[in-house]
């Protein structure tokens, strides 16, 4: 799903999902304009359009679709 899925999302989806992207970018020091970050965004899309509504279930589905070694903090 692309970033396009966000129209068919409430007001509500389209804020759960984008805190919570936020809020996985920033504690993985990924930007959201990269790659990760909007793999992170179509994920979280399909989720809240799925049914999901809970933010740390998106992180969680986020961060099961994303390696590992995608978040390291190259800096530290």
């Amino acid at each position: 799903m692309s970033l396009l899925g966000l129209l068919y999302l409430d007001d509500h989806g389209v804020e759960l999902v984008t805190n919570a992207v936020k809020h996985w970018c920033r504690a993985r020091h990924v930007p959201m304009q990269s790659i990760q970050g909007q793999k992170a965004m179509g994920i979280a899309i399909d989720k809240v359009l799925a049914g999901e509504s809970s933010p740390a279930a998106l992180i969680e589905a986020i961060d099961s679709h994303i390696p590992g070694e995608v978040h390291k903090d190259p800096h530290g």
